[in-house]
């Protein structure tokens, strides 16, 4: 059995749009569903959670510091086939206001640190774009922006560029999924299930086989 750790944030975790709880199916339970017998899930979302900069009163938000403290203390690298990483919404918060590019570095750390600690396969998954109507959420619309919805248009281009450079799989989250009508940042359960297709058929190309071996859709 292969494994697989899917490392994210609030859309890896399963944010529920209407009322912020966590849902029962996120796309990584979907996927562990989809490959039953195939591959072992490992579920790694947080809510909040950015590539490489520390949230304001919650340190612990900062991927980059968690997942190089988890690379040091586990041997998770050696002992899984495949990262999933799948970042960067929580980069264009107003208060940070980080370019896609900078983004897509601190994915191509990730990768680089992966690698470095004995592990073989990547795969970098861009987010799902931000919806303007975040902006009028209760919760989301002071901390988003007309110009993060703008930016999470370009984080594709420029994850796909880290990929081909760190010789590393890509592919793009809204080809196949959107953010809700209800906040404009978390998918829907239907979104997630869309999701996890997607992905299955990716990870089937990239541990399995079964197809043309492309490493980006």
């Amino acid at each position: 059995m292969k494994r697989i750790l899917c490392f994210g944030d609030s859309n890896t975790w399963g944010h529920n749009p209407a009322d912020g709880s966590q849902l029962e199916r996120p796309w990584p339970v979907v996927l562990a569903k989809i490959t039953d017998g195939e591959c072992e899930i490992i579920f790694e979302g947080l809510c909040g959670r950015t590539t490489h900069m520390n949230v304001p009163d919650d340190y612990g938000k900062n991927g980059m510091t968690y997942f190089k403290n988890m690379l040091e203390t586990s041997d998770i690298a050696r002992n899984t086939d495949l990262l999933i990483v799948m970042l960067g919404t929580n980069d264009v918060l107003k208060y940070f206001d980080c370019e896609a590019a900078e983004s897509a570095e601190a994915i191509a750390e990730y990768v680089r640190a992966w690698r470095e600690a004995g592990g073989t396969d990547a795969l970098i998954i861009s987010p799902i774009h931000i919806k303007e109507c975040s902006m009028s959420h209760p919760l989301f619309k002071d901390l988003y922006t007309a110009k993060s919805a703008k930016k999470s248009l370009e984080f594709a281009a420029e994850y796909k560029k880290t990929a081909e450079r760190e010789h590393a799989y890509f592919m793009d989250a809204a080809r196949f999924a959107e953010a809700s009508d209800t906040d404009g940042i978390h998918m829907e359960p239907s979104e997630h299930e869309k999701l996890a297709a997607a992905v299955a058929e990716k990870v089937r190309t990239i541990l399995f086989w079964e197809r043309t071996h492309d490493k980006n859709f």
